[in-house]
């Protein structure tokens, strides 16, 4: 048990810690990068166009910080106080276990390719802070290591919704985040049983999909793009591919099949969109909607086989798995093209992340389907945890980590390494503890120490060979 003036201590410093990391997190990335989807979400806010092509909340939030200051600054503030809020909350859940399991896991947001993605102002980042100050505010909570309790709960649930309307996909990564918030909201959710409790959990994370539909047409009030159309156009085009069958039903003449021979690539649909088939996506505008959605599932129900061909292509390629020349690029500092109004420079210390980032990314430790992995594998190691406090968040972490990834198997269109920056936090967070209270545990049983750990090993040796060996 740690003293009080111990604990005032140790607060004291892990807050100054937070307070210069996020100063220099937003030095290293001043005045934000702009990526292209971050300049449409600028640009909509001068304009009032606003669409649904992209969750439009992110979009919106510019418009009031657009009074403040000219430029993305003010967004990059959010993004960085957000991001070490969440951290430094997380923390506080942790600290009861001890000062350097807590200390260890605020210093897991300093890892290179988690900072690398931290200042690029798009949707994946900002649901990801949102989610992490919700589940920091909720594990403070669960402890019992905030005093504030009414507000903290109302912040918990407003950054829960928020991270939920970033993305469309967010609900998948809801599940454990709202059993974790329920309990810190009510003692009754608790007491439930754990199998009402998760369907109860799943049934409010897909009212989230309908959500988004009615968000956007009531609350947002943006013109509808059909963002579905994507998925659809991604799916039909990967079954044509390896059905040999075209099932766009001649949309666009007898010839497509051998056509989309050339069209298809597993990483991602924008070929449809803007890579050199583009008018099958310009052309299909018309029939988005309900004509579109009836040719999709005409295609799923004929080749539900061809179907899993395609779907195990994209994620195989997404996680980078299995292939020697997938991988993707992690270079944050490209501005959008688009615009030329702000200009971010590399800093000394923006490219000492890069430099590590790509240094990680480059080894076999650095792929997507190794964040994954980990939180596969700690989701069985957590059980272990001797605290149930601890235990309990750690599980949420690992579980709504692998939950967000597993899920691009189904809703995945293209292969971002931003795409897994969820499921990489959740990853980071939960090592600490998994390490320090079962793997340095010399009571713990020896399957749970060495055997998640060595199967993360062997797996990672055995991708090597595999892909070493793919012609």
């Amino acid at each position: 048990m740690i003293s009080r003036g111990a604990l005032l201590h140790f607060h004291r410093h892990l807050f100054l810690a937070a307070a210069l990391a996020a100063i220099l997190n937003f030095i290293a990335f001043y005045p934000g990068i702009l990526h292209h989807d971050a300049w449409a979400y600028f640009a909509a806010a001068r304009s009032g166009d606003f669409t649904n092509w992209q969750p439009p909340l992110l979009g919106k939030m510019w418009i009031p910080l657009q009074a403040i200051w000219n430029g993305p600054q003010p967004m990059l503030v959010l993004f960085m106080a957000g991001y070490w809020s969440g951290f430094v909350l997380i923390a506080r859940a942790y600290e009861a276990e001890g000062g350097k399991l807590a200390a260890c896991t605020f210093a897991a947001g300093l890892f290179p390719l988690a900072l690398n993605f931290n200042g690029q102002l798009v949707k994946d980042v900002s649901m990801a802070v949102c989610l992490l100050l919700a589940a920091g505010c909720a594990a403070a909570l669960v402890r019992g290591a905030i005093k504030w309790r009414a507000a903290t709960v109302g912040a918990m649930w407003l950054f829960l919704i928020m991270g939920a309307f970033m993305r469309a996909n967010a609900l998948f990564a809801l599940p454990p985040l709202l059993d974790l918030a329920g309990i810190a909201t009510s003692p009754y959710w608790a007491k439930t049983g754990w199998i009402k409790r998760a369907i109860a959990v799943c049934l409010i994370s897909l009212a989230f999909a309908p959500g988004h539909i009615l968000a956007d047409r009531n609350i947002f009030r943006v013109r509808d793009l059909f963002p579905m159309s994507q998925l659809q156009i991604f799916d039909i085009g990967g079954i044509t591919y390896f059905s040999g069958i075209d099932r766009f039903q001649g949309f666009f003449g007898p010839d497509f099949a051998a056509k989309n021979r050339t069209c298809y690539k597993p990483k991602a649909w924008d070929v449809y969109g803007w890579g050199g088939c583009e008018e099958v996506y310009e052309n299909l505008q018309p029939q988005f909607g309900w004509p579109l959605t009836k040719m999709w599932l005409a295609a799923l129900a004929a080749d539900p086989t061809t179907y899993l061909e395609h779907r195990v292509a994209h994620i195989n390629r997404f996680l980078e798995f299995l292939c020697h020349d997938c991988k993707e690029m992690i270079y944050t500092g490209a501005q959008s093209s688009n615009q030329n109004e702000f200009t971010f420079e590399p800093t000394v210390i923006y490219r000492a992340i890069d430099w590590t980032s790509e240094a990680i990314n480059d080894s076999p430790f650095g792929r997507p389907y190794v964040w994954l992995l980990i939180c596969l594998a700690w989701s069985l190691v957590a059980f272990a945890i001797p605290d149930p406090v601890t235990r309990r968040i750690t599980l949420t972490m690992t579980a709504s980590g692998a939950l967000y990834a597993l899920a691009f198997a189904v809703v995945g269109i293209a292969s971002d390494y931003r795409y897994i920056y969820w499921t990489m936090l959740c990853a980071l967070i939960a090592t600490p503890a998994v390490v320090a209270r079962v793997i340095m545990r010399r009571d713990a049983p020896a399957r749970l120490r060495f055997g998640p750990l060595a199967g993360i090993f062997i797996l990672i040796v055995l991708r090597e060979i595999a892909v070493r060996a793919i012609p």
